[in-house]
């Protein structure tokens, strides 16, 4: 008799589902923008300037990837000033 073994694929593995956190270019000002992106993530003043150009030139920029719960608290504070974003 043989015995049949299952297979395992990705799908029968749990893995915690990555939700990104995006932000689209609108007509805020510039500063406000990266403060409120500092403020926000606590990513340096470069790092928030590269995703402000990212949302500026391409219309919209990944702030960040990972759980809901940290990026719920991220939106709420960009949410402040009234940016556009979205956790996709």
């Amino acid at each position: 008799m043989s015995t049949k073994e299952k297979d395992l694929s990705v799908t029968d593995i749990e893995t915690p589902t990555q939700k990104k956190l995006l932000i689209y270019n609108s007509a805020h000002f510039w500063d406000q923008v990266i403060l409120q992106l500092q403020k926000a993530t606590g990513f340096d003043i470069v790092q928030c300037e590269q995703i402000a150009i990212i949302a500026h030139t391409k219309g919209k920029a990944v702030v960040k990837s990972g759980e809901m719960e940290e990026l719920v608290r991220i939106n709420k504070v960009l949410k402040e000033i009234n940016l556009i974003t979205e956790i996709q």
